[in-house]
């Protein structure tokens, strides 16, 4: 089964598919700053909606889109529409800005909404999980999530925002760690729900691709050849080669 899904996930970085390579947040150890493979401000932008800088409620610019009175443009390499930058400082973390597009520019620039949000208020973020922080030479490029392969890493485990354990692994032991992971990911309730929306999704997908309204004008040649790609729904190494490839289970606590 590693094996397999090893194979899979290198596959999968050749022939991109299903997703775009995101922007990382950042996040600032020792006063530098680097690339974090995590979103921490999306559990908390679950529990607390309206902080949310393009959902939310809090920044008036955004009212006219969220009415469909303007159409908003965000790169399909930034599926959050925003940047985080947290910090570790007396082995705590802390979100220290938070930018999105600037709406007023054609070009992919940032501006920072932290104070428009938050103003002087200090962010709890009631995080626990394993950032995963990229510290070594890019050895393989991926075109999808954050599956890029290097050469070190540094694991961070934190517990309600304060860090409990860190640690450098080379890029041996950090695929070791995220078979690891992704095994006690599969256990998790989020994984069933995760499976079984990729399930449905694929029967809908099937349903509208294979209906009269999007074959009409296709030649037989062309149903054929569509007919024949959802002729076996996905199997079960091929979905969770996908998902260990893109899902990113921080939550799932494992030793590293």
């Amino acid at each position: 089964m590693k094996l397999k899904i090893f194979i899979l996930l290198f596959t999968f970085s050749i022939v991109q598919i299903f997703a775009t390579g995101q922007e990382p947040d950042k996040i600032i150890i020792n006063n530098k700053e680097y690339d974090l493979l995590n979103n921490p401000l999306e559990k908390y932008f679950e529990e607390h909606p309206d902080d949310h800088p393009i959902y939310g409620n809090k920044l008036s610019e955004f009212k006219q889109y969220k009415n469909g009175e303007q159409m908003i443009y965000f790169s399909t390499s930034n599926s959050r529409d925003y940047i985080a930058t947290f910090k570790i400082e007396n082995a705590v973390l802390s979100l220290v800005d938070l930018t999105i597009r600037d709406l007023n520019s054609e070009k992919e620039h940032f501006v920072s909404v932290y104070k428009k949000l938050f103003g002087d208020q200090k962010i709890v973020l009631n995080y626990s999980g394993i950032l995963v922080i990229p510290t070594g030479k890019l050895i393989k490029a991926a075109d999808f999530g954050y599956s890029s392969l290097h050469e070190q890493y540094k694991l961070i485990t934190i517990n309600n925002d304060t860090v409990v354990r860190e640690k450098d692994l080379n890029k041996d032991d950090f695929i070791k760690f995220k078979f690891r992971q992704f095994y006690q990911y599969k256990n998790t309730e989020e994984y069933k729900i995760r499976l079984k929306n990729y399930i449905k999704d694929w029967e809908e997908s099937k349903k509208s691709e294979l209906s009269k309204e999007n074959t009409k004008g296709m030649s037989k040649k062309e149903i054929t050849a569509l007919k024949k790609e959802y002729e076996q729904p996905p199997t079960e190494d091929y979905i969770n080669g996908y998902f260990f490839t893109v899902d990113n289970p921080d939550f799932v606590i494992v030793d590293y």
